[in-house]
């Protein structure tokens, strides 16, 4: 697949097909993980793999707390003084498949880097997070170059303490994202989202 193919594929997936995906495209997806700039030459990254249901309902209970208690037709349906916006509607339909698209991806890949926090007193010490969203783009893409669909979910901070602890993840390291991946449903239905206008976002020498 053409590059620009594929950044163009690219997109968040909440709902899989139940169709096995080939151990070799997840090792080929890995590797353009590893393929990443990393700041200290070191790659200082790990990835925890899960493909079970029952390996996945282990690790994501705060996840299915979190879309349980949910109540998607309220919120998207309740009373608003103001229309509601396109990001509001995203939230809606996104919110309670937190769990299910990890649950339901074949693989969930949890990459982790070496890093006790990410409350630091100079910019610089930002480089192992920076250099861990460089892996996680190329996952995104090396998933779309094979035909597959990837989910991502941001954990919150007990639900991160949570997750480390039970998949015994060693404390000097963290986890940035829950990453599934599979065939995307092409039944699930997606909300509108904004476009970005190229025109209106560079600003040539300075901002104008």
């Amino acid at each position: 697949m053409d590059f620009y193919e594929a950044v163009s594929r690219r997109r968040t997936v909440r709902q899989f097909l139940r169709k096995e995906v080939d151990p070799e495209a997840i090792r080929r997806i890995l590797e353009a993980g590893n393929s990443a700039p990393t700041w200290n030459h070191n790659r200082n990254w790990s990835y925890v793999v899960l493909r079970t249901e029952e390996e996945k309902e282990f690790a994501f209970g705060y996840a299915k707390r979190f879309a349980e208690k949910f109540d998607a037709d309220k919120y998207l349906n309740g009373y608003r003084p103001y229309p509601i916006t396109l990001a509001q509607r995203m939230y809606g339909h996104a919110v309670p498949l937190q769990y299910t698209m990890l649950r339901d991806a074949p693989y969930v890949i949890i990459p982790v880097f070496k890093g006790a926090s990410v409350k630091v007193e100079f910019l610089s010490k930002f480089n192992p997070l920076a250099t861990i969203w460089c892996v996680i783009e190329n996952i995104f893409l090396a998933t779309a170059a094979e035909g597959l669909g990837c989910s991502m979910r941001i954990p919150m901070e007990d639900e991160h303490d949570e997750v480390k602890a039970k998949l015994k993840v060693p404390p000097t390291y963290m986890i940035p994202a829950f990453i599934g991946i599979g065939y995307a449903d092409p039944r699930e239905e997606l909300p509108e989202q904004n476009r970005a206008d190229l025109a209106k976002q560079v600003h040539y020498g300075r901002w104008k």
